[in-house]
């Protein structure tokens, strides 16, 4: 019985590691993302590039997120 509940917590924190992972991924792709347009809107005074940041940002997130699922076969 003990060996099986080893088992069973390895898995579910293998899980919550994959997930956590993904997530953190693409959240940080966004922030990082909105802060260079942001840096870039502030610098040239227009805030088409904090837009462009914004979706690249989320376009690199989304991209993340893909690599990773094919990785880890999710």
């Amino acid at each position: 019985m003990e060996n099986e509940t080893r088992k069973y917590l390895k898995d579910l924190f293998q899980g919550l590691y994959r997930a956590s992972a993904i997530g953190l991924s693409l959240v940080f792709a966004i922030f990082i993302g909105a802060a260079i347009g942001y840096y870039l809107s502030e610098y040239f005074e227009n805030t088409i590039f904090l837009y462009l940041g914004l979706i690249l940002g989320i376009v690199a997130g989304f991209r993340n997120l893909y690599v990773m699922s094919k990785r880890t076969k999710l």
